[in-house]
């Protein structure tokens, strides 16, 4: 496969298990204090959505 075409933020997302950035990101672990108040869940989501999205940008070929 020519590194042209191979998307970055796909290949990040065949390759990791899961872009939880912390652990109650998954849904089977509920450990946060600030359950339904906690603002710092949604400030993270919208940081690893710029983070993904930026990465769409990018194939392999532009970084090797």
């Amino acid at each position: 496969m020519n590194p042209k075409d191979i998307n970055l933020e796909a290949l990040l997302e065949i390759t990791e298990d899961n872009l939880n950035i912390v652990e109650y990101f998954s849904s089977d672990i509920i450990s946060c204090n600030l359950n339904g108040e906690c603002k710092l869940k949604p400030a993270l989501n919208d940081a690893l959505n710029s983070f993904k999205l930026k990465l769409s940008e990018y194939t392999l070929a532009d970084i090797i």
